[in-house]
């Protein structure tokens, strides 16, 4: 029996503003400048409408479905792009009457630090680190939709971090050696 068409749109539609947000900030962790992941994240939707008709809510949830979705645009455009430099952060600067300057600077660079450091892990980590924040998804989601097992999902989990709060904290330390 095929999933209601009508109720895979309501489905959708309220997935949009559930989901949005959380594809937007899967894209940022892969690289794409916010521009480029508006534009993905979106794309995400238009091609989940195109392949309505092939989502059951009774084989996966909607959320991994999108996930799968999103993950599949994320490895083609990286293909389509020779190199994905990281992307600015000018559009996370707050309006002028936010916090004073000191704080918006120090935001920015941590940010840009961090973004840095995920960059220098491989391809599946990286990968990993989106779908878990960028996803939100449980570590059986990523599992799901990288075919690795849950535990083994946990391990890069916890090795990818150990390894950018090493990366980060040894930043830290030249930043204070060069005041």
């Amino acid at each position: 029996m095929k999933p209601n068409s009508h109720s895979n749109s309501e489905r959708l539609e309220q997935a949009f503003d559930r989901y949005y947000p959380a594809l937007f900030r899967y894209f940022r962790y892969r690289g794409a400048e916010a521009d480029a992941a508006n534009d993905l994240a979106s794309a995400t939707f238009e091609r989940a409408l195109d392949n309505l008709g092939s989502f059951d809510p009774r084989r996966s949830q909607i959320q991994t479905w999108l996930f799968a979705i999103a993950r599949n645009l994320s490895i083609n455009h990286w293909k389509a792009a020779s190199n994905h430099p990281l992307a600015p952060l000018d559009e996370d600067m707050p309006a002028p009457d936010d916090p004073p300057l000191e704080q918006v600077v120090e935001f920015t660079q941590h940010r840009e630090q961090i973004l840095s450091a995920i960059q220098t892990l491989d391809e599946r980590a990286r990968e990993i680190l989106a779908l878990k924040f960028g996803g939100p998804l449980t570590n059986r989601q990523i599992a799901g939709l990288t075919g690795l097992t849950e535990s083994n999902v946990g391990v890069i989990l916890y090795r990818s971090l150990l390894k950018l709060r090493t990366l980060l904290a040894s930043d830290q330390m030249e930043a204070r050696h060069d005041c």
